[in-house]
């Protein structure tokens, strides 16, 4: 029994990481970053400028949509965008844009911690 319960601790050990529903970003860094609100929805813009909302991928121009789908039904009241550090600046600016238009004011940007060096 006792090998039983430690398989399968052993088991979630190893599995959790990999749960994880994340898109693959690699975050600029910032003195400012904060860790994030779980209960907002996550926005990932990739380096090759796909936007994913969670873990869908979503083209720009279905982008405003179904930003305003999901505010509309009160699914969402907060947003943590997440862009990758060699993107384009306009699309970025684009996406806030279309953000901001469906009513939602909570956007927070995603970044790694940067250490200072004093």
């Amino acid at each position: 029994m006792i090998d039983v319960v430690f398989m399968l601790l052993i088991i979630f050990i190893i599995a959790a990481p990999l749960m994880r529903a994340e898109v693959d970003v690699k975050l600029p860094k910032s003195a400012a970053a904060r860790v994030k609100d779980e209960t907002a929805i996550t926005i990932s813009i990739t380096k090759e400028g796909e936007i994913f909302i969670g873990k869908t991928p979503v083209s720009l121009d279905e982008f405003p949509d179904k930003i305003e789908q999901l505010a509309a039904a009160g699914n969402i009241t907060s947003v943590s965008l997440k862009g990758d550090e060699g993107i384009n600046y306009g699309v970025v600016m684009r996406v806030v844009g279309y953000i901001k238009e469906a009513g939602i004011e909570n956007l927070g940007l995603v970044a790694t911690p940067e250490k200072r060096g004093r």
